[in-house]
């Protein structure tokens, strides 16, 4: 072999060489690839979800306040977003953040049964309870179609929650309506507030000194608006009586029943909320 056609195959070789280099640095996976959620992954959610939670709907009572005068820096709840920066709202970080709490309220697999579209929705077009009010008369809003083909969107298996524990009936009868019938020295009971209405879940007994069957489902129905089924730490109902230096809300009109989360009723309830008491005995 001459030393001319050496010095080609040489020069070819590397010139291959650096070609396959070149396009091994340069390849990137297609963007269905990537993790979710990637940069156009949020925000996406930002100009289709986070603009929603910002919407004026045109005052400060049921129906009409926006998400963010209820679900930010004053609930401790599932649905528990940052404060936004600015008017304009959160910046890209808190957006990513934001994302990660709203993944506990949709359902990848079953959209149409994500409580983010639920609690707005009105009951009679299969919507939750909601104390924010019905922003959704039907399924037919546009803002309701509009987060529905978002949550549709995202990887099937991203966010599917996790199934719940079964809150026990029994001892909600037992233990837990004798909670609210029985106040702590010079402390209002439960019942002095909560007896009626959407926040009615502690009424008082109709007859003498216990609830008929009657008044204790229907109390138990309304109780289960305020209980985050296996975590009592995101349940209302656990964190509006709890003073804030012990992990409660910020707000409850009335009295703070418990410091702090040592409290053996609290333990009790938290118990209860977690599926791990049943049947009527109360002792801990």
């Amino acid at each position: 072999m001459t030393g001319r056609r050496l010095s080609f195959l040489m020069r070819a070789g590397l010139g291959l060489a650096l070609g396959a280099a070149v396009a091994v640095s340069t390849f990137q996976e297609p963007a269905g690839a990537q993790s979710f959620p990637t940069s156009t992954d949020v925000e996406t959610y930002r100009d289709t979800v986070e603009s929603v939670f910002m919407e004026d709907r045109g005052g400060t009572t049921s129906g009409l306040a926006s998400c963010v005068m209820c679900h930010t820096w004053q609930t401790s709840v599932r649905f528990s977003l940052e404060t936004p920066e600015s008017p304009a709202g959160w910046t890209i970080g808190q957006s990513r953040r934001n994302l990660d709490v709203i993944g506990q309220l949709i359902n990848t697999a079953d959209p149409e049964s994500s409580r983010l579209l639920q609690k707005p929705l009105a009951q009679n077009a299969g919507g939750l309870p909601h104390t924010g009010g019905t922003f959704w008369t039907s399924t037919d809003d546009p803002e309701y179609g509009r987060l529905l083909q978002w949550i549709q969107r995202v990887p099937d298996e991203q966010f599917i929650p996790a199934p719940e524990p079964e809150i026990d009936f029994d001892f909600f009868r037992a233990c837990v309506q004798e909670v609210f019938a029985n106040p702590r020295d010079g402390q209002l009971p439960c019942t002095r507030c909560h007896s009626g209405g959407m926040i009615g879940f502690a009424p008082a007994p109709g007859r003498a000194d216990r609830w008929s069957d009657e008044e204790a489902q229907r109390a138990y129905r309304l109780i289960s608006r305020v209980i985050t089924p296996g975590n009592p730490e995101q349940s209302r109902f656990l964190l509006k009586p709890l003073h804030p230096d012990g992990g409660g809300a910020y707000t409850h009109n009335g009295p703070r029943r418990w410091e702090s989360r040592d409290d053996p009723e609290w333990q009790m309830l938290a118990g209860w909320v977690r599926g791990e008491r049943v049947g009527s005995s109360c002792s801990s």
